[in-house]
Parts: C-alpha cells; structure tokens; sequence
C-alpha cells in the first residue's frame, strides 16, 4: 500500500494490514478510531481511488448477497413473487414508532423488512417488544416471517 507511515502504523494499531481488511470495514467504522486523523483517512480513500476501490466495498458486495439469497429463499419458501417482496413496507400500516425503526433501518420493502432478524430490529432505539409483535404480526398476516437465525 503506498501510504504514509503516520496513516500505516495507525492502520496497524486497528489491525488492518492488508487492502482487504480495508474493504471489508467502512468509512464510519475508520471514523470511530482515535489514532485515525481526517488526513489519514482522505489519503486511504484516495489510495483505494486509484484502484478503482472503496472502504467498505466487500461488505456491501456480501450484504448484498446474503439479501438476494434471502429473497430467493423466501420466494421458494412461500411462492411469493417479486411484486409481493418489492411492496412498500407502508402498505402493511405499522404504528410511527415501527416505521421510525424501519427507516433508521433503511428497510424500505417488505422483502427488506423480511431479511431482517428479531434481534436486528430490536437493536434499535426505542423499538421494543411491542413493536415487535406488530411487525410480525402484519407480516404473518400477509405470508412472510422474519429472517431466523440458523444454528
């Protein structure tokens, strides 16, 4: 990597040493980090440029992956078509404290909403147990379910 030492030995105390470790964290991940100045940071974005690369790039190819092999999965699950999985998560009527939640979730269909886990959703402020139960409950009503955590 042609980076400075300052920005090297700062990645290095984050344990990353390769341009693989750096796609797979992002920006915000980086940002976290107190030994990471903003010039440090330009300097890795504009290295990564120059390779046609960006922070965070393999965790998107793999979220984006993990999203349509869900989506698949549904579809042979409960013999839902794309239209069914594409339909706005407005249409299922949810409270304001659950749309709130979904929106700080970036889940914008009911196939988006049907990737996400019980654990993920309650992960976020202010979402609890009763929310929970809406939102499965609208999704039962319409065929689909929440993504389980396989063991």
């Amino acid at each position: 990597m042609n980076i400075s030492v300052k920005t090297r030995n700062a990645l290095r105390k984050m344990s990353i040493r390769t341009l693989a470790d750096l796609l797979r964290i992002t920006e915000t991940e980086l940002r976290s980090f107190k030994n990471l100045t903003e010039d440090n940071l330009d300097e890795i974005k504009s290295m990564l440029g120059t390779k046609g690369l960006r922070l965070g790039q393999a965790t998107e190819q793999q979220q984006s992956a993990a999203k349509r092999a869900v989506y698949d999965q549904l579809k042979t699950q409960t013999g839902a078509a794309d239209e069914s999985l594409n339909r706005s998560v407005n249409e299922l009527q949810l409270s304001v404290r659950a749309r709130k939640a979904l929106a700080l979730l970036n889940v914008q269909t009911i196939g988006d909403l049907c990737t996400k886990t019980e654990a993920e959703l309650m992960g976020v402020k202010n979402f609890g147990m009763t929310s929970l139960l809406e939102i499965k409950e609208k999704l039962t009503l319409n065929g689909f379910s929440l993504r389980k955590i396989e063991e």
